[in-house]
């Protein structure tokens, strides 16, 4: 039962906590790369590394630590596959990511910048995929 709770326990989720703690001098791109292969290799890989990812954008106030996750999340996108990419394109997931950037937010101007800077990567990159449009509705709404 905390297998369900602990969105940590995972094996993605395991180095996606290792990778974004707070503690972390620098990204560490090796274990960057061991998440997406796992993304890639594993079934469950998505879905589990989204639910650890979430937990550590949008429930920690640690921003150094939200930064690392950020930078991990960017990794992703980039070397992972459309089955990831669903994932960072549903809804709920982006109405938060796009959160962390409003005026309300209490992120750092770095943060902000970065999620602004991801999301229209994401945006240029994924349009035209219908099943991925929340991305590219939420930057051109921004951009109004």
């Amino acid at each position: 039962m905390a297998f369900l709770l602990n969105p940590f326990s995972s094996p993605v989720g395991q180095r996606i906590d290792q990778a974004t703690r707070e503690d972390a001098n620098t990204d560490n791109l090796a274990l960057n790369l061991e998440i997406c292969d796992i993304i890639n290799e594993t079934e469950e890989g998505p879905k589990d590394a989204i639910k650890a990812l979430k937990k550590r954008l949008f429930s920690n106030k640690n921003w150094r630590s939200v930064l690392h996750a950020l930078a991990v999340l960017e990794m992703c996108v980039k070397n992972c596959g459309h089955r990831l990419h669903v994932f960072v394109g549903q809804k709920d997931f982006v109405n938060h990511f796009v959160g962390l950037s409003s005026a309300k937010a209490a992120a750092p101007t770095v943060v902000k910048d970065r999620v602004l800077t991801l999301l229209q990567s994401w945006a240029d990159s994924f349009r035209g995929q219908h099943d991925i449009a929340n991305v590219c509705m939420s930057y051109d709404d921004l951009r109004r």
